[in-house]
């Protein structure tokens, strides 16, 4: 049985592999009949979606194509955290029996997502499609930094894409002295892991054997760690997008272009003109003992309408800024993201890391983190961020030692205890406020 579910797995990567460059009506085709079943499925067999449905108005045999998608109900994530096991878990299923996986709680209570045996096997799909779109081989040894350990699988053990984990709570020196005894192929962590652990590797000039991939994934990968990780680690990290609840779904492919989305295995949408952020909507097609349905993420992205040079024919995401949550509220309703504010911040060397803190409808405090002999830099970054905010935000720079990474936790450019009633739509740092 292991033998054949291993084949079964490698079948399934090979076919995320193919679709990658099938035609766009392969693909709509795809997710259409996917669909389909999965709505039928979750309306017979799922009391939270029978009733969602139902109050809605909506039944499964109206959708007929991708058109008629903006019908089906949102799926919010407070609904779901208010549901039991037995609400969200297909019928006929003990939830206690299936593996469980739990969102972080950053934005309040976790959200518990029930796995069946299939579910499982097909987040590991979509997570190995993503490595094998890199080139990955299954010789290749991998580190991951975690907060939790993962399952080590028996061929692992026989040297097949053989994997260790270190603890998020160890310290970067510990991180960094692993991978000189390891010399692992690939590195996975997110983004404020590797920032850590990037800077720990410049500041004690330690020199490290460079990875061949290294992959950033659970939160936003901000222009300064990039470059930051790529100096310290010798390779540009691979920008990597998805929920727990849903696994990886978008990703960087070797143009650094923009986000393929993984179409075979997730559909997409994005609730907002080309070119403008909007919230992400996303439905995984695999994912049958708890279906996860047109579920609003609470982040936002844009879309690319052009395609990307690498040959690849998945659709693509311009940008994903991250939670909405994470933003900067302006007394005319509108909220503004980090890109907005790297367009002034990026262009200073010796700016590393900084971070947006917003108590008041009207004030913005900035902590930057810069060297000591950078005379005048503070009053020339005020000045340059003060010209494009509006006048009535009042603007306070701080320099500060470091910026505080905390263990477990998604590093937040942007902290906002601020809410708009007339909230309007988001800057994306192109447009004027």
């Amino acid at each position: 049985m292991m033998l054949l579910n291993g084949w079964k797995t490698v079948r399934l990567i090979r076919q995320a592999l193919a679709s990658s460059r099938w035609m766009f009506e392969d693909l709509r085709q795809l997710q259409e009949a996917q669909l389909r079943n999965l709505l039928m499925h979750a309306y017979q067999n799922v009391p939270l979606y029978r009733g969602l449905y139902k109050e809605a108005g909506f039944h499964p045999d109206e959708f007929r194509s991708l058109d008629d998608i903006d019908n089906i109900p949102i799926l919010q994530k407070d609904r779901l955290k208010q549901a039991s096991p037995e609400e969200v878990v297909v019928q006929g299923i003990d939830p206690h029996r299936c593996g469980v996986v739990e969102t972080s709680g950053s934005t309040g209570t976790p959200l518990r997502i029930f796995l069946g045996a299939l579910d499982q096997q097909w987040q590991r799909v979509v997570a190995w499609r993503i490595l094998f779109e890199h080139g990955f081989r299954w010789t290749d040894r991998t580190l991951e930094i975690r907060m939790t350990f993962g399952r080590q699988f028996f061929v692992q053990r026989l040297g097949i894409a053989p994997k260790e984990w270190c603890s998020i709570l160890d310290p970067p020196e510990f991180w960094a002295q692993r991978i000189i005894e390891t010399r692992p192929d690939v590195i996975v962590a997110g983004a404020g892991t590797l920032h850590a652990l990037a800077d720990t590797v410049k500041t004690l000039g330690l020199n490290l054997p460079s990875p061949r991939l290294i992959v950033s994934d659970s939160e936003t990968l901000s222009p300064a760690t990039r470059q930051l990780v790529r100096g310290a680690l010798g390779r540009d990290p691979v920008d990597v997008y998805g929920l727990v609840e849903l696994s990886n779904f978008a990703w960087e492919c070797e143009r650094r272009s923009g986000f393929h989305v993984s179409a075979d295995s997730h559909i997409v949408e994005v609730a907002a003109p080309a070119g403008e952020p909007g919230p992400i909507i996303t439905t995984a097609l695999g994912m049958w003992t708890m279906p996860m349905i047109r579920y609003e993420t609470g982040d936002l992205a844009e879309v690319e309408t052009t395609r990307c040079p690498c040959g690849r024919t998945l659709p693509l995401l311009s940008r994903i800024y991250g939670r909405r949550v994470d933003s900067v509220a302006l007394p005319n309703g509108r909220r503004i993201f980090w890109p907005f504010f790297h367009e002034v911040l990026g262009r200073y060397d010796e700016l590393g890391q900084w971070r947006i803190l917003q108590d008041e409808i009207n004030e913005i405090h900035l902590q930057i983190v810069v060297p000591n002999n950078a005379q005048g830099l503070l009053s020339r970054i005020e000045s340059d961020l003060q010209a494009v905010l509006p006048g009535e935000v009042h603007l306070c720079v701080e320099r500060v030692e470091a910026i505080p990474f905390s263990p477990g936790e998604k590093t937040r450019m942007i902290i906002s205890k601020v809410g708009t009633a007339n909230e309007q739509h988001p800057v994306s740092g192109r447009e004027g406020l």
